[in-house]
């Protein structure tokens, strides 16, 4: 069962260990969510704020980050894995 997030605001939420797999998390206001090693694998983040997001040991496969604001974010040990960046090129890093 999915749940709906789509009227929650998720700015400074606290999500770590997360499984948000194929999530729509599209044109969002995720400013300073911690997401710090959850599981976003094939998300779409396209054009969502992710300012100060946490996204430490978070999985970020295949995900869709285009036009996303990703300024100050803290991704150590991120994986990027045919991850569609926001500038639209791909990031096979964590591959």
């Amino acid at each position: 069962t999915r749940v709906d997030l789509t009227q929650v605001d998720l700015s400074n939420a606290s999500l770590p260990f997360s499984n948000l797999t194929g999530m729509d998390l599209s044109n969002r206001n995720l400013n300073s969510i911690n997401l710090m090693f959850a599981n976003l694998t094939g998300a779409n983040l396209t054009g969502s704020n992710l300012t100060d997001a946490n996204l430490n040991q978070t999985n970020l496969s295949k995900a869709n980050l285009s036009g996303a604001n990703l300024t100050s974010n803290n991704v150590i040990g991120t994986k990027f894995c045919r991850t569609i960046m926001p500038d639209r090129s791909v990031n096979n890093s964590g591959c």
